[in-house]
């Protein structure tokens, strides 16, 4: 049963493209990255990248592996790019907007359960980054989730 929302940043290096080819080597690359952790595919669900579009990463029928020790119930979605050096899109908030508050209409998650990585208890990141942080905790502010 999905009960929470997780938005991350990938924490890479700053990324800007928007053409289909680099937005799949750039998705190929985390899920590389923790396959080489030992999980099994890539950790988020979702991903959003700076022209705003939505990309299935995991399926939602597995379990993500996105926050240590909060994974069940619980998708992840992770906005291209690393947000400690770089602000995101308009069309990357715009995308993240919608999915979030389409995914919590559609598996009655509330706003209360829309979390950023950072927000979560023993949670020692600063993931989602300050400026995705910054534009979210604003999109909360002026009731743009649900």
């Amino acid at each position: 049963t999905i009960r929470h929302i997780t938005v991350h940043h990938d924490g890479m290096e700053p990324f800007f493209e928007t053409d289909p080819p680099s937005v799949s080597a750039h998705l190929e690359g985390i899920r590389r990255l923790h396959q080489r952790k030992g999980w099994g595919d890539i950790g988020y669900h979702f991903a959003v990248d700076p022209a705003g579009r939505i990309w299935e990463c995991r399926s939602l029928g597995w379990q993500g592996a996105h926050v240590k020790d909060h994974n069940p119930g619980n998708i992840g979605i992770v906005v291209l790019g690393n947000f400690e050096q770089q602000s995101p899109s308009d069309a990357q908030l715009a995308g993240v907007r919608r999915h979030v508050t389409m995914l919590m209409r559609v598996y009655n998650v509330p706003k209360s359960r829309v979390h950023t990585h950072q927000e979560w208890q023993g949670a020692k990141t600063a993931c989602p980054g300050a400026k995705l942080q910054h534009s979210l905790d604003q999109i909360r502010v002026t009731g743009g989730f649900g």
